[in-house]
């Protein structure tokens, strides 16, 4: 028999609510409970009508304190506010709610983002219940099951019982509940939608005491409490010295693990969180377009092993991943492992290196290996590495991709990206946008000790400055004072104007602790570096780079930053003025050059 690994949990329960007069805020009260006491923290809601049965039972005895609420008036905002809530501590997600009708509509974004990017998020929506559904009752569409193809799990609750909500539909809103943070956290972590069905009357109704006796409902409700699975073991991966490691976004320590114990290059993207690697080649992509397009060329991979979801650079995912010659092998412990050339030859959960003998850079004699943290050892029969000779191959790439990288031209975009990310450090943490910047750093940037995220999911501009807001706020909650760094946030104008209702956050909400810096060029840069730079010019211009006319420092100011517009020369010093509140900077080449709307 196998000895226990860790303790058992004693059971979970939770009081059963205490009549309100409202079916609705009863069973409201209980999920919100049962979502409480098993970690959920944060909440942001929208307001309507049809959720306030949600809103009344935060305010319960039985939940108040316990789960710290937000309002956005925007529902996308709400969502991507959530979203960035729940990044930092995947266990513990946060909720977004809204009332019923077009507001579900809003949330389309921020799910699709948790789906692809695979972060917890709990969707609550307020619905009608049966009896008003398909016949043109007021704010009522088909909103059950909506984003079934994205969540882990997708429920629409019936309505309780009017004046009072019975046990068993207490029972069935707590287990629903406790299912639904389970699949948002479990082996495949992302969204979970509960359309939460409500009748009349939405609000509490009389005291206790004036309640008769409905419910005979039972003094605790059993609180479902999943045990999360183990860690996948390690599984060998083959490496030899002309294996590079790939980290996409989210690939994490284990990617700069790999690499390091086997002397091998890492090409890792800003928000790869594996910067800090030993084998780290920054300013690769150049480099590596020039590696891809020769067969011959010295520095030519034969293997990529793969951790992450790489979405940004075209001579990685295109040219090196799509390579004929290149052997890919993936490191992914979920369905949806990325493979978008199509060519992995082996997908592992997680991986330990098992060096391949014959390959020139291994010297005989006893076995040596090692693998992401916490990996045993390999084989004793697998090659000795020679770590000078890999190292001399890093410091080759090392060389080669900053002589390519200096032949680029370094337009005032990319020097303000570069002032933003050297100004990062040790407990900060950056948030780049969807745009020509977070491609400028991958290619100009080194090493970083700060913490970078991205939504690279689905690499949209949507909700972008929402949700580095939300994760402003995560941080405040989980750090005590001083000991934190800054929150920033880089983006261009586009994701900037995109998302303006980021800024609007209420005189009475908690404000997030937030630098929003936008880079101004007046449009969209990023199309003139793809394949419609050979458009002509006014279409392009027009239909492309889209120039916006917009004061983007008055709009700011308009809805309550702390905004100003400055040249980028002035960023460097700017950045390191101490900062409080949400502040935005507009950086712009000149401050008279940018055309605005009259």
């Amino acid at each position: 028999m196998h000895e226990p690994s860790a303790p058992i949990p004693a059971p979970l329960t939770i009081p059963a609510p205490r009549p309100t007069g409202s079916g609705a805020v009863d069973q409201a009260v209980a999920v919100w409970s049962a979502l409480a006491e098993l970690g959920l923290a944060e909440a942001v809601l929208s307001p309507g009508s049809r959720s306030a049965p949600l809103v009344y039972a935060l305010a319960a005895d039985e939940v108040a304190g316990r789960i710290r609420a937000h309002v956005r008036i925007d529902e996308r905002a709400a969502a991507f506010t959530a979203l960035g809530l729940g990044r930092l501590d995947p266990a513990r997600p946060a909720a977004v709610v809204t009332t019923s009708g077009t507001a579900t509509a809003h949330l389309h974004a921020a799910v699709m983002e948790a789906h692809h990017s695979r972060i917890p998020l709990l969707v609550l929506t307020a619905d009608r219940p049966a009896e008003l559904r398909e016949v043109g009752a007021n704010q009522t569409t088909r909103q059950a099951g909506m984003f079934r193809s994205l969540v882990r799990l997708a429920v629409d609750l019936p309505a309780p019982t009017a004046e009072a909500a019975s046990p068993v539909e207490l029972r069935t809103a707590v287990s629903t509940a406790a299912r639904a943070l389970a699949a948002a956290t479990g082996e495949h972590p992302g969204p979970v939608h509960l359309n939460l069905s409500f009748r009349d009357p939405l609000v509490p109704r009389a005291e206790e005491s004036e309640q008769p006796d409905r419910t005979a409902a039972p003094e605790r409700i059993v609180v479902t409490r999943r045990v999360p699975a183990p860690a996948p073991a390690p599984q060998p991966v083959p490496v030899d010295s002309r294996t590079v490691v790939v980290a996409g976004d989210g690939a994490g320590p284990a990617a700069a693990a790999l690499a390091d114990a086997h002397g091998l290059p890492l090409l890792a993207e800003p928000s790869s969180g594996a910067l800090m690697a030993d084998g780290l080649v920054p300013r690769h992509p150049a480099l590596l377009r020039e590696v891809m397009a020769d067969p011959a060329h010295p520095l030519r991979p034969r293997r990529a092993i793969v951790l992450g979801h790489p979405t940004l650079s075209r001579p990685v995912v295109g040219a090196l991943l799509g390579a004929p010659d290149v052997e890919v092998v993936v490191v992914d412990p979920h369905p949806d492992w990325p493979d978008v050339a199509r060519r992995a030859s082996l997908v592992v959960p997680a991986a330990i290196g098992q060096e391949i003998p014959g390959t020139g850079q291994e010297a005989a004699g006893a076995g040596q290996d090692a693998a992401s943290a916490g990996a045993a050892p390999a084989a004793p029969a697998a090659p000795e590495i020679d770590l000078v000779q890999r190292r001399a191959w890093v410091e080759a790439w090392r060389t080669a991709a900053d002589a390519a990288a200096a032949r680029l031209p370094q337009p005032w975009q990319q020097r303000a990206a570069l002032a933003v990310w050297e100004a990062s450090g040790p407990g900060d943490l950056l948030v780049l946008g969807s745009s020509s910047l977070v491609r400028d750093l991958e290619q100009h940037a080194g090493p970083t000790s700060a913490q970078v995220i991205a939504n690279r999911g689905l690499a949209g501009i949507d909700g972008t400055t929402a949700m580095a807001g939300g994760l402003a706020l995560a941080r405040a909650a989980q750090d005590g004072p001083g000991e934190r760094g800054r929150t920033r946030l880089l983006v261009g104008d586009l994701t900037a104007l995109h998302d303006l209702t980021g800024l609007l956050v209420g005189p009475e909400e908690p404000r997030p602790e937030l630098d929003v810096i936008v880079v101004d060029d007046g449009g969209g840069r990023i199309f003139s570096g793809l394949e419609h730079a050979a458009a002509p010019p006014a279409l392009l211009r027009r239909f492309f780079t889209t120039p916006h006319g917009a004061d983007i420092a008055a709009v700011a100011a308009g809805l309550g930053a702390d905004a100003r517009s400055l040249e980028a020369d002035e960023l460097p010093a700017t950045l390191a003025e101490p900062a409080q509140g949400l502040r935005v900077l507009v950086v712009q080449e000149s401050l008279s050059e940018v055309p605005r709307n009259s």
